[in-house]
């Protein structure tokens, strides 16, 4: 069940909807994550809304009738992963129900646009004005990543223009993470159109314009971070694997769909204009807050490695 938190007031848009409406996952055994959320986007001047997330834990049916696929391979699969050589797992699959309701939420609503969060974001100081600033000016984009998995150093993007204090540009090897992106109605309904039976975990799909041919771009450095809290999804590597052998030619097939996909990436992000990339820059993504508290994690990880 979804639950509508706050309704601060917006104006309405030029198209006679409202501008934006955040809509953020939560399950109902982490109601400390959604009090987190409700700190953290609750007094912006956009409406937040809870859409209730489901519990592989509990209800593994339940997560398998949002797009009514069976469990093929029985008891945590649903079958291979479309972009990885592994299983696709039934926690992965919940994860990815949940994004699919955000998006169904969000296309019944009045919104124009929508941010769908996961209930580990976390926003960063700028992150308002870096909203505030897309949806005043626009942007050339479907989705726009306000966040990323951490990754040392900086990425080759192409700059945009700018987006409050943060860059925004369109990435030439985007981090996988979707714990915050804003879409419009166009790339919700792609999104579902084109999500089909794909057996992909939701952080690679979005990112993925080979699956859904929409436009993305990325703010730079991210305005969200997660929070760092243990995953309620976690899915054993071991029975990702699970001693299942690949089907025959499937070794050769994901790398050439990789390879292809990679190829596709870069035409979306240069616009169909490969020499574009001869103006590629180095853009950071995480932000320094980010930076250090991955550095400071990595020190107190040594060294309890180094006293044990």
């Amino acid at each position: 069940m979804s639950m509508v938190v706050s309704f601060p007031g917006t104006v309405n848009s030029a198209s006679g909807g409202r501008p934006l409406g955040l809509f953020a996952i939560n399950l109902d055994r982490s109601p400390d994550r959604w009090r987190q959320i409700e700190a953290g986007f609750g007094s912006l001047p956009w409406p937040l809304q809870r859409i209730a997330g489901i519990d592989a834990r509990l209800d593994p049916a339940a997560v398998l009738a949002v797009r009514r696929l069976p469990l093929r391979v029985p008891p945590n699969a649903l079958g291979w992963n479309a972009h990885r050589n592994r299983l696709f797992m039934l926690t992965e699959e919940a994860c990815l129900a949940g994004h699919i309701l955000a998006w169904r939420t969000f296309l019944e609503s009045e919104f124009d646009h929508g941010i769908i969060l996961e209930d580990d974001a976390v926003p960063q100081q700028g992150f308002e004005a870096a909203i505030e600033a897309l949806l005043r000016q626009g942007f050339d984009a479907d989705i726009v990543k306000l966040e990323g998995i951490y990754r040392p150093g900086a990425r080759k993007a192409l700059r945009l223009g700018n987006a409050g204090d943060r860059a925004f540009v369109r990435s030439l090897r985007p981090c996988s993470g979707a714990a915050a992106y804003m879409l419009t109605r166009k790339a919700a309904q792609r999104l579902l159109d084109r999500i089909g039976d794909v057996l992909m975990p939701a952080d690679d799909f979005l990112w993925a314009p080979s699956w859904h041919g929409l436009k993305i771009a990325d703010l730079s450095p991210w305005v969200v971070m997660q929070s760092g809290a243990a995953s309620v999804i976690a899915t054993d590597r071991a029975a990702k694997k699970a001693d299942r052998v690949p089907p025959p030619g499937r070794n050769v097939w994901m790398a050439v769909r990789r390879g292809l996909e990679r190829l596709l990436l870069l035409w979306s992000a240069t616009d169909g204009k490969p020499w574009k990339m001869a103006n590629a820059a180095l853009a950071q993504w995480a932000p320094n807050d980010y930076i250090k508290m991955n550095s400071q994690a990595v020190t107190a990880e040594d060294r309890r490695s180094k006293n044990g």
